[in-house]
C-alpha cells in the first residue's frame, strides 16, 4: 500500500488480524516481544510495549494466530513454545501455553474465528486451580502417546479435575501410579522419589511447594530435565531448610522434552499431582526472654536532643525466636506489640539483622501479619546491607485513641489492654550458624516518617524533612545504610563510630534503652532519671554493671497505670 514503506522499521516474521477490532497484530522478534497494533489502512503501527522477554536466544515468532476470544497465540521457532496473550488487556503480557520441539522454519495460516482446541486425547492434573489445572488456567496437560507415560496407568480428561473432583475419585481409576516416595519431605534434608516410567527418552520435572502460598514459583523446581530410563528411577533431591511443615502438593512432569515449566501443554507424556507432607524434626527453639515474656524497648524520638526524657515516645513489647538445626538457625520470628505511644511526632519501626545480608533472607517466603491480618508485599527493605525488617511506616496509623487523650498509654485516664500486635516469619535461603547470629534483642529501632515534620533540629542537620536518614537506636548500635552520619556529634550526640559508641551524650544516657520486662513507663513529660533514680548511675556505667535493676525501683506517683 503506498506509504506503507516506511512504517516498515520493526522486525517481525508473521501478524494476524484480530477477530473483531479491524487491527493487524505482531509481536516483534529479538531478545524482547513487543506487541505491534497495525492499522491496515495506512500500514502505521503502535508499539503497545514489550510483552516477552527472552531469557536464551532470541525470540522467532514464524507464526501468529488468534482465536475467537481475541487472544493471540505465538510460536517461538528456536525452542517451540508457544506464548499466548490478551490483547485487549490495559497492560498485556505473554505466558507460556505450550511447549513443542525447534524449528528453523515455522510458518502457518489459521481462520481468526476457529476455536483452539485442546484435543480428546489429553491428561491434566489435579492439584487446587492455584497451581494452573484447569484449561482456563492455561493447566498443565500432556497429549496421551501410546506407550510413553509414567506408571502403568495413563487416562484423558476434557479439563482438569482439582481435588475433590478428580477423575481418580470419580472414575475409580487411579492413573497416578508412576511417583512414589519411600522417603518423607522433612525440611533440610534429603529425600527420595520412585519414578516408574513406560517409553524410552523422557525426562522427568517436578516442582514442589515448599512454602505453601499455593503456587510452583520458579526456585521451587525440585527436580529439572532428569533423564528417565524405562522401568523405575530412584530420583533425590534436597528438601529447603526455608519450607514450611504441613500438607503441600507436588506436580511431576513427564516428557521427550527436557525443558517445560509446571503449566501450559505438552506434546506427549503424563503429569501427575500429588499431595505431600512436610515433615520438621530435630528442631529445637530459643525464645527470647521466654516463651511466655517479653521484653520492652522504649524510645525518645526528639534526637539529636534530650528534651523531657520521659523515655515513653515509643515502647514495644517485644518476642523474638530462633529455630535451630544442628547448631544452624533455619529461620527467625518476631513478635511486636506496641504497649504506648507519646509522640506527636510520626515514627516507624523496624527490626535490623547485624551482620546478616539481605540476600540471605528468603524474601519471597516471609509471612507477616498486623492483629492477625495477613499482608501483601514485602517487610524486607531494599537497598540495605544488612536485613532491615519494615513493620511500620507510621505508627500513627495503627493507634485509636480514647476520647480526650492525646497519645497512647502515656496520660493518666488513657489506658486500654489493647495492643497493635505484629507477627512476622523470616526463613533464610541458607542457614546462619548460631555464633554468626547477633545476639538478641537484635537491632530494634525507630526512624521519621518519610514526608512528616519531625522537630527543627532534626531537620536543621540535614537541611529538609529527615524521613529515614534519621534512626534512633539501642546505646551502640550502629544505624543502617539509610542514616545520616551527619547526626553523630550534633546537639547532644556524641557518639563515636571509631570506638563503637552510637546514640548517646556525654552522660552516657541513651535516645533508646531495653528493659528485660513488661516495663512501667514514666507518665507523659515525666523524665525517665526522676521516675527512676537508679537510672543515671546504670546509665554512666559502661560496664552495665551498676544498677543493673534500676527499673525495678520507681516513684509510683511518676509511672503510667491502665
Amino acid at each position: 500500500m503506498s506509504g506503507s514503506t516506511s512504517n516498515a522499521t520493526y522486525k517481525i516474521t508473521d501478524f494476524a488480524f484480530h477477530p473483531n477490532n479491524g487491527y493487524i497484530y505482531a509481536v516483534t522478534n529479538g531478545a524482547t516481544g513487543s506487541l505491534l497494533q497495525i492499522d491496515p489502512s495506512d500500514g502505521s503501527a503502535s508499539n503497545l510495549g514489550v510483552v516477552v522477554i527472552s531469557s536464551g536466544s532470541n525470540f522467532t515468532f514464524g507464526a501468529q494466530f488468534f482465536d475467537p476470544d481475541g487472544t493471540l497465540y505465538l510460536s517461538n521457532n528456536s525452542d517451540g513454545k508457544i506464548y499466548r496473550l490478551n490483547v485487549d488487556e490495559a497492560n498485556p503480557s505473554a505466558e507460556i501455553f505450550a511447549y513443542g520441539p525447534s524449528s528453523s522454519s515455522n510458518d502457518g495460516a489459521r481462520c481468526a474465528l476457529a476455536e483452539v482446541p485442546v484435543g480428546d486425547n489429553v491428561d491434566f492434573g489435579d492439584a487446587p486451580d492455584s497451581y494452573g489445572t484447569y484449561m482456563a488456567s492455561n493447566g498443565a496437560r500432556h497429549s496421551i502417546i501410546d506407550d510413553f507415560y509414567l506408571g502403568s496407568l495413563v487416562d484423558n480428561e476434557a479439563n482438569g479435575y482439582p481435588l475433590p473432583l478428580s477423575d481418580d475419585n470419580s472414575d475409580g481409576i487411579d492413573d497416578e501410579d508412576g511417583i512414589s516416595f519411600p522417603t518423607g519431605f522433612e525440611l533440610g534434608e534429603s529425600a527420595v522419589i520412585l519414578a516408574t516410567a513406560t517409553g524410552s527418552g523422557g525426562y522427568l520435572n517436578a516442582w514442589f511447594d515448599w512454602d505453601q502460598n499455593g503456587s510452583f514459583d520458579s526456585d521451587e523446581q525440585a527436580i529439572t530435565g532428569h533423564p528417565l530410563s524405562p522401568g523405575s528411577n530412584s530420583v533425590s533431591l534436597d528438601v529447603p531448610t526455608w519450607g514450611k511443615a504441613g500438607q503441600s502438593w507436588a506436580r511431576f512432569r513427564f516428557s521427550s522434552l527436557a525443558d517445560i515449566g509446571p503449566s501450559g501443554g505438552v506434546g506427549d507424556g503424563e503429569v501427575e499431582d500429588h499431595q505431600i507432607n512436610i515433615t520438621e524434626t530435630g528442631v529445637t527453639i530459643n525464645y527470647y526472654p521466654s516463651s511466655s515474656s517479653y521484653t520492652s524497648v522504649a524510645y525518645e524520638d526528639l534526637y539529636p536532643d534530650q528534651e523531657d526524657y520521659d523515655m515513653n515516645d515509643v515502647i514495644f513489647h517485644l518476642r523474638l525466636v530462633e529455630y535451630i538445626k544442628n547448631d544452624q538457625i533455619i529461620r527467625v520470628e518476631f513478635e511486636a506489640k506496641l504497649a504506648a505511644m507519646g509522640a506527636a511526632y510520626h515514627n516507624g519501626f523496624a527490626i535490623q539483622l547485624p551482620g546478616i545480608a539481605s540476600e540471605k533472607v528468603k524474601e519471597n517466603s516471609i509471612e507477616w501479619n498486623i492483629d492477625d491480618v495477613p499482608q501483601s508485599g514485602s517487610p524486607l527493605e531494599s537497598g540495605q546491607t544488612n536485613a532491615v525488617f519494615i513493620f511500620t511506616q507510621d505508627l500513627w496509623d495503627h493507634i485509636s485513641l480514647s476520647n480526650g487523650c492525646s497519645f497512647l498509654r502515656t496520660e493518666s485516664g488513657c489506658g486500654t489492654s489493647y495492643r497493635t500486635t505484629w507477627k512476622m516469619r523470616v526463613p533464610f535461603e541458607t542457614t546462619i550458624a548460631q555464633s554468626q547470629m547477633p545476639e538478641f534483642p537484635y537491632d530494634p529501632f525507630i526512624f521519621a516518617t518519610p514526608g512528616t515534620d519531625h522537630g527543627l533540629a532534626a531537620k536543621n542537620v540535614v537541611g529538609e524533612l529527615p524521613g529515614r536518614k534519621l534512626e534512633i537506636h539501642l546505646k551502640n548500635k550502629a544505624p543502617t545504610d539509610k542514616f545520616a552520619t551527619a547526626y553523630f556529634g550534633s546537639r547532644e550526640d556524641r557518639s563515636d563510630p571509631d570506638a563503637g559508641q552510637y546514640f548517646l551524650n556525654e552522660n552516657g544516657m541513651s535516645w533508646a534503652i531495653e528493659i528485660p520486662t513488661s516495663w512501667q513507663h514514666p507518665l507523659e513529660r515525666e523524665r525517665l532519671d526522676m521516675t527512676y533514680s537508679e537510672f543515671l548511675n546504670f546509665a554512666a556505667d559502661k560496664s552495665g554493671n551498676t544498677n543493673p535493676n534500676w527499673y525495678l525501683n520507681a516513684n509510683s506517683s511518676l509511672i503510667f497505670k491502665d
